[in-house]
């Protein structure tokens, strides 16, 4: 099949030892478990875990290809319950680290999250598996940033000295969707949500993330289904304004701040309306919906 390891030491020659994606669903199945083989450590792989349906499938993958692994969940204060709930019942040898223990001061420290000011993914997501070769469930076909990813990858961050390992790359959604039935694969109950056929990734959530990401597209039904978390959010707004009222409206230099909120819901609202028009032309926003 065209895969080797090159090595797991010397990360300056890892490459994409596949070069062309596989043509059919078995092909791609049998890709994903020949990685996984061929890449294997001796201590094994960490396996990214975020509850959603991509690590599902990937952990089965993972299980199928006989691999050594310890999986993590990366725990997101804005995340939504049902994921606790699921990795509680059906994932319970996850373990669950806690990378932003005080995510609502980084918001007093750091301001809101905006897409151009994603400081939220690193101290969440990104955390974790340093130096180690990291499996994730990262598909081509969740937007233009993972489309140009790699099967095998070194990780930009020089300090963390990760290789990620992307077994199902290459896996659309229907391929997603079709594994996970033909292996009766349990997976997360807000994919169902609104939807006439189980299992098909036809409800209201089509990914999982963090609530109000600031590349969320349906603001209203996360606020109708997440209310705790939108309460937090507000009640953070509520903070931010006191503190710039105590800083008399001033920047760190001294100067009037570009936007001045009479109330919490006026900063909360300008933050979720994030210019929409600009939003729904962004080609990237796939990429921070999450799983």
């Amino acid at each position: 099949m065209g895969i080797e390891q090159l090595t797991y030491i010397d990360n300056t020659k890892i490459i994409d030892t596949v070069m062309l994606p596989p043509a059919t669903y078995q092909d791609k199945i049998d890709v994903a478990i020949a990685l996984l083989q061929a890449w294997e450590p001796p201590g094994g792989f960490f396996f990214a875990d975020s509850g959603g349906k991509d690590s599902c499938l990937t952990m089965d993958l993972l299980d199928k290809a006989k691999s050594k692994y310890d999986a993590h969940y990366a725990v997101s204060p804005i995340d939504p319950p049902q994921i606790y709930d699921f990795l509680k019942e059906c994932h319970p040898d996850t373990q669950w680290d806690i990378h932003a223990k005080n995510f609502w001061g980084s918001v007093l420290d750091k301001g809101l999250p905006m897409r151009n000011q994603r400081w939220c993914c690193q101290i969440i997501k990104e955390a974790g598996g340093d130096g180690r070769i990291v499996v994730t469930g990262n598909r081509r076909a969740e937007g233009n940033i993972r489309r140009n990813q790699c099967y095998v990858e070194v990780g930009r961050r020089k300090k963390s000295n990760k290789t990620f390992l992307r077994p199902i790359l290459n896996f659309d959604d229907n391929d997603v969707w079709r594994y996970i039935r033909e292996n009766n694969i349990p997976y997360c109950s807000l994919y169902d949500e609104g939807a006439t056929r189980k299992g098909y990734g036809e409800g209201y959530f089509k990914r999982l993330g963090c609530v109000l990401c600031p590349f969320s597209r349906n603001i209203k039904r996360e606020e109708y289904y997440f209310p705790k978390i939108v309460a937090n959010w507000k009640r953070v707004c509520g903070r931010l304004n006191d503190k710039s009222e105590a800083k008399g409206w001033l920047d760190a230099k001294g100067e009037p701040l570009k936007h001045i909120f009479k109330t919490p819901d006026k900063r909360y609202d300008w933050w979720v309306a994030r210019d929409r028009a600009r939003h729904r032309k962004d080609p990237r926003q796939l990429e921070f919906d999450s799983h």
